[in-house]
């Protein structure tokens, strides 16, 4: 794994970017196994309000670490691991920096905005082989476990198809509305559902055909991105998904869900009110059905698996156990990302080689 271990109980984070960073904060303060030492942002409001809630909180630690400046954290001896939350065109600087700082990197999703930036970030992992992960939540929620624990039990037989319905209202606004940084909801959000599509499917997507339009742009940005999108993707493993996408609906999310197999089905219900999920399991044909509740912390933001995804990450680093999303699957879903959307630009069906 990673060089330069060294035997250490506790992981101590440094949060860069405090606006869904401080959503991470809560979830540092919240396990045994991590320390927050620092925070970074270049907006002083931001900083003096984070100042201000971990004073109330009942983990206040007067030793944290506040400044405006990047390059205080990278030389900072009091931090193992920085969590880089900004826009995604910064990711990768922020990241490569960081990984040559020595320290380990939790970075949000999508990976980056371009895969030659991905490709970079990649090669300084293999370099330094310090731990990063990407903050595809889902993947560590008990929503996806139960999922999963179902489709190997074999009791809805082999998959066939997986779909998500993503219907949102348009709430995001600033740089996540512009195509260039993989904005809207079909990248920025979407991309949590296409990864966990293809985790069902258990294969690498062989082709895409995607349909999409901007439309009812309103406020004082210029939208660029999808507002409604039609997804199929194929698998190479003849597994098929759909995923559809509207912004206009009237909650802020209400998103939906499936598996179909060769002896059943499952439907979920992943945002079920005040839980972690719900699900409706049809099997042996259909002759056996019951339903799930699935019990699980959420954040104030309602991300499934936020809590859970940092107890990989402090895993990785202290025991030297496989991050939940590797830099490797970040390739792969950006690699599914740019095919839709350019899919969607040119009306064509996009067929994605396999790499060497």
């Amino acid at each position: 794994m990673h060089n330069k271990m060294k035997k250490i109980n506790t992981v101590r984070y440094a949060v860069v970017g405090l606006n869904l960073g401080m959503e991470h904060i809560r979830a540092i303060l919240k396990n045994p196994k991590a320390k927050l030492t620092a925070c970074c942002d270049i907006n002083t409001l931001k900083l003096n309000e984070i100042k201000s809630f971990l004073q109330q909180s009942d983990k206040n630690d007067r030793n944290i670490f506040f400044t405006e400046k990047y390059e205080d954290i990278l030389n900072s001896n009091i931090v193992d691991a920085i969590l880089i939350a900004l826009p995604t065109n910064l990711h990768a600087d922020f990241s490569i920096k960081a990984l040559q700082a020595d320290k380990h990197v939790f970075c949000e999703k999508p990976l980056t905005e371009s895969l030659n930036n991905a490709f970079r970030i990649h090669e300084y992992v293999r370099k330094t082989r310090k731990i990063f992960q990407l903050g595809y939540c889902v993947r560590s929620s008990p929503f996806h476990k139960k999922c999963l624990e179902i489709i190997n039990g074999g009791s809805i037989g082999k998959v066939t198809n997986v779909w998500w319905n993503m219907f949102v209202n348009t709430k995001n606004n600033g740089w996540r509305t512009e195509r260039k940084y993989h904005g809207g909801k079909l990248f920025d959000c979407g991309c949590h559902y296409l990864d966990i599509l293809t985790l069902w499917a258990n294969a690498s997507v062989l082709r895409v055909c995607a349909f999409g339009n901007p439309l009812g742009a309103t406020g004082p940005n210029k939208k660029d991105i999808p507002e409604i999108a039609a997804i199929i993707i194929e698998f190479g493993n003849g597994v098929k998904a759909s995923f559809l996408l509207s912004q206009h609906s009237a909650n802020c999310q209400n998103s939906t869900c499936g598996i179909v197999g060769t002896n059943g089905k499952i439907e979920g219900d992943p945002y079920y009110p005040e839980k972690a999920g719900s699900l409706s399991v049809h099997a042996n044909d259909g002759l056996y059905k019951y339903k799930i509740i699935i019990n699980g912390e959420m954040t104030s933001s309602g991300h499934l698996g936020f809590m859970e995804q940092h107890d990989s990450f402090i895993n990785a680093i202290l025991n030297g156990t496989p991050p939940a999303c590797s830099i490797g699957d970040g390739i792969q879903i950006l690699r599914l990302m740019h095919a839709i959307d350019k899919s969607i630009s040119t009306g064509r069906t996009i067929y994605i080689k396999k790499r060497d």
